[in-house]
């Protein structure tokens, strides 16, 4: 007991104790607040982001199926886009830009003609901002 009485004694001496004493509660009340509204923007975030980029993916995947299906010579196509997920966020937590594509595969009916594939191969390349080399095009079977 002796310890804390003599602790609150020094406290005592200490001038201006009401100032510190307030620093402290709103360093504490800030502390508790910026770490539930982080915990709670982190959760909102992470679901609206899947959902926003499931959404764009699947719009993109589903544009492009038709685009190239109307390139002459195509016939039906089936498209796969494989997404990077590393989604740049800003400070405030908003994402900043969609998914980045990475890679495409077309399958379509005319994939086995070489002026069909480099129409093709071409068309998803501006779409998509892709290189050539990450663009693959083959013959659907019939």
């Amino acid at each position: 007991m002796g310890k804390i009485a003599e602790f609150f004694k020094k406290l005592k001496n200490v001038r201006h104790i009401e100032i510190l004493a307030c620093g402290a509660i709103l360093a504490i009340v800030l502390a508790v607040y910026f770490s539930c509204v982080s915990c709670s923007a982190d959760k909102t975030k992470t679901a609206s982001l899947d959902l926003s980029d499931m959404d764009y993916c699947t719009a993109m995947q589903t544009q492009l199926e038709k685009i190239v299906s109307e390139i002459s010579g195509v016939g039906d196509a089936s498209v796969v886009i494989n997404w990077d997920r590393s989604i740049g966020a800003s400070l405030m937590g908003a994402s900043t830009e969609n998914p980045k594509a990475t890679g495409a595969i077309i399958v379509c009916v005319g994939g086995n003609d070489a002026k069909v594939k480099v129409d093709v191969i071409f068309a998803v390349a501006t779409l998509l901002d892709l290189s050539i080399d990450k663009i693959m095009v083959y013959p659907k079977s019939i």
